[in-house]
């Protein structure tokens, strides 16, 4: 145990593997930094016979997971968002075991991880499982498919690690089993419904409506509840017309809006990170507004150029009241890949627009059947119009066995393909 000269604060110097570390004790009190030291040493103690258990191959399930957590945190590769989706991941894991087993995951062995054990807590993750969600109040029972398979899809990648690394010695089930069928459950993309676009621009109208009138003795809450809901129109477009995410509009700020696009800050992946996306004339239109409004008002165009982070209530309310089907945060995002690709960009270029990592792989499976529909649409204008022969225009043409030579048909449409 040291001491700080200069701020007088003890810290534990401690080895691990070969590998020396400070840990500070957070007082300058003896007798509380001695019983800190303790714990300290004991904690190291406890993360050293983890790691000779690993390399002897006698880990158990909460060493792999503690592990696997550890070095996935530790990866400056990961986006926050992914390592809290793992985070979620390890502790729905840990908590919905011990409640259908009524033991804990981590006290068990690789090798009680057998194929009847998974798919009973996949069953029951599906069906009996009780959770709460997000920002809905009361409780749900039985989790998603998507959510189901992402957890044991997890159980399996620790196992199949533990091998390659010798701390395990076999993969003790399958995902896709040959016998009894796949464990995962099967996901079911739902196919998206949006609004045309003139019954979304009824809905940012809306959404300036004020529909509580204040007294007239408080003119400055007049005044607060038109700006907020200006403003909630404001963040609705702007997500529908760059395609941006929740938090990377919230965090938009007027020095990344370039002449002719903006930069999305974004920090679900290294390929969504600082990407520009053009401007189309929608956005383009927003942001003039927006900016001769701040002029009018003598405010800066400098900072954030929103002081919400969200308009979910505001965007349901307003879709009730006209008659349109719940649109969420992430629904106008869809709405903006939507417009793209039924105005002809083809479905790589969005996808990066998007900050999606893969290339396109997912825009293709979510927006693929536009591309289907557009290009059935703009198909059905095609006409084949046969062309009159020359000779019997009164031209002399070759002949044949067949008769008199005729020229291929032409093809004519009706409007752009």
């Amino acid at each position: 145990m040291l001491k700080h000269t200069v701020t007088g604060r003890y810290y534990s110097r401690i080895q691990v593997g070969g590998k020396r570390t400070m840990k500070s004790l957070k007082t300058r009190v003896w007798s509380i930094a001695k019983l800190r030291h303790h714990d300290k040493l004991a904690q190291a103690e406890r993360q050293r016979q983890k790691s000779v258990r690993l390399l002897e191959g006698r880990g158990l399930m909460g060493d792999l997971l503690e592990k696997h957590r550890a070095d996935y945190l530790a990866n400056t590769s990961f986006s926050q968002s992914a390592k809290t989706g793992l985070r979620n991941n390890i502790d729905r894991l840990r908590t919905n075991w011990g409640k259908c087993f009524g033991s804990a995951i981590d006290r068990l062995t690789p090798s009680q991880m057998t194929e009847d054990k998974v798919r009973r807590f996949a069953n029951y993750l599906h069906a009996e499982a009780v959770f709460r969600k997000h920002n809905v109040p009361g409780q749900r029972k039985g989790y998603g498919a998507v959510t189901v398979n992402k957890t044991i899809e997890l159980l399996h990648h620790v196992l199949r690690v533990g091998v390659a690394t010798g701390a395990v010695g076999f993969l003790p089930f399958d995902l896709d089993p040959a016998v009894g069928g796949p464990i995962r459950k099967a996901e079911r993309r739902r196919k998206i419904h949006l609004p045309p676009s003139d019954k979304m621009q009824e809905v940012f109208a809306q959404m300036r409506v004020i529909d509580y009138t204040p007294p007239d003795d408080r003119p400055e809450f007049r005044e607060y509840l038109r700006d907020r809901a200006q403003e909630s129109a404001d963040f609705a477009e702007f997500l529908a017309y760059s395609g941006a995410r929740q938090r990377e509009a919230a965090a938009f700020v007027w020095e990344d809006d370039m002449r002719h696009s903006v930069i999305l800050r974004g920090t679900k992946s290294v390929a969504s990170a600082d990407r520009e996306v053009p401007k189309i004339a929608a956005l383009r239109d927003l942001l003039q507004r927006m900016r001769k409004r701040r002029e009018e008002v003598g405010r800066k165009l400098k900072g954030k150029v929103f002081t919400i982070k969200q308009c979910r209530q505001a965007l349901e309310t307003a879709c009730r009241k006209v008659g349109a089907e719940r649109l969420t945060h992430h629904s106008l995002r869809h709405f903006f890949a939507t417009l793209c690709i039924e105005s002809g960009v083809d479905i790589p270029t969005v996808s990066r627009w998007l900050g999606h990592a893969d290339g396109g792989v997912l825009a293709m499976q979510t927006y693929g059947h536009l591309r289907a529909e557009h290009s059935a649409a703009a198909a059905a204008k095609v006409r084949l119009v046969a062309r009159t022969p020359r000779s019997a225009r009164g031209g002399g043409g070759a002949t044949g066995p067949a008769g008199p030579a005729s020229r291929p048909c032409a093809v004519r449409s009706n409007g752009p393909t």
